[in-house]
């Protein structure tokens, strides 16, 4: 990093917090501002936040709320009924989402480009913002058929994905101290994640949430049929225990030293969580207030252990990266 002359060598924390020049990152890379950093981090919460508010709108069946696109009617305030102010509150977030990461992209693209990491990621979650709008106006203009409210859920998702990468690349500070079996064990999580949510999604779509009845883990008096759609909810299920398993093993090795400790153990706890919702969503049944509260918490926890194994996966770069021990200056 260039010093004006004169300015003595132990001002680097000022400059790097306050100046126009990043501070070095801990593999020599630009270490991205403050401003940054936080613009990133509420385009991540913000992201999370629109999925959470999605959640609401499916769960209590709001979206037709709004009749008109992208405006909620002729003159773009909510008509004087509950669902339409719910989804009214869903594009509010959608139109604070698309400008924080406009910005983030803009400021990427600007100053941090070398960051292959912040730069790629912010890049792709800005082409994802039309593409998902496009989507929604679709779901509106064709009266919510399921395939799509699942496409425009899982592609949701892949938008979380990205601007989370982002977040965690640009507020990781140390070069990679994971070890490589760590960081494959994170990416087969990672995956194994994608398909859990891809399959939850077409339980949504395929209405096959109370496929299996009240009965769990059993499904219909047997454990891996029951007919109708039974078989999708039976797959989410197994999908599901896959996932616990790779998450308490992520847990043990980063308490082994293997990868970040507190990222590391927040998979497992954000999957126990999840499960727990999604059992109770089951045995307990009924269409009552309750029931809807869990179906809502249930899909934004999805968002949630989404969001968990993406952060942990930048935190612990790719999964062929080289892995550089911390120096006492990085401690």
């Amino acid at each position: 990093m260039h010093r004006p002359p004169g300015l003595p060598s132990n001002s680097s924390t000022l400059l790097d917090r306050v100046g126009d020049h990043p501070a070095a990152h801990g593999d020599g890379s630009p270490y991205p501002a403050r401003g940054f950093r936080v613009l990133v981090l509420a385009a991540a919460l913000a992201t999370w936040a629109l999925v959470a508010v999605g959640g609401v709108v499916r769960v209590t069946e709001s979206g037709l709320g709004c009749p008109h696109w992208p405006l909620c009617t002729s003159r773009a305030i909510p008509l004087d009924r509950t669902a339409s102010f719910i989804e009214y509150s869903h594009r509010a977030v959608v139109a604070l989402v698309v400008v924080l990461v406009a910005a983030v992209a803009a400021q990427a693209w600007r100053r941090y480009r070398v960051r292959r990491d912040i730069w790629w990621p912010a890049l792709a979650a800005a082409v994802l913002v039309p593409f998902q709008a496009v989507l929604g106006a679709i779901a509106v203009w064709l009266k919510l058929p399921g395939w799509v409210v699942a496409f425009h859920f899982v592609v949701g998702l892949l938008f979380l994905a990205t601007i989370t990468y982002a977040a965690s690349s640009a507020w990781r500070r140390r070069a990679l101290t994971s070890t490589p079996g760590f960081r494959r064990l994170v990416w087969g999580t990672v995956l194994v994640g994608a398909a859990l949510v891809s399959v939850g999604a077409s339980v949504v779509a395929t209405d096959a949430g109370t496929a299996c009845g009240t009965q769990w883990p059993l499904c219909n008096g047997t454990f891996v049929a029951g007919g109708g759609h039974a078989d999708v909810q039976v797959a989410h299920r197994l999908l599901a225990y896959v996932v616990a398993i790779l998450a308490l093993g992520l847990l043990v090795l980063a308490w082994r030293g293997q990868g970040p400790h507190l990222l590391g153990s927040l998979p497992i706890a954000a999957v126990l969580i999840q499960m727990t919702f999604g059992i109770l969503i089951v045995v307990m049944g009924g269409e009552g207030v309750l029931h809807k509260t869990l179906e809502g918490l249930h899909e934004a926890g999805s968002g949630t252990v989404w969001a968990t194994f993406v952060a942990l996966a930048a935190a612990s770069g790719g999964p062929w990266a080289a892995r550089a021990e911390p120096s006492a200056a990085q401690e």
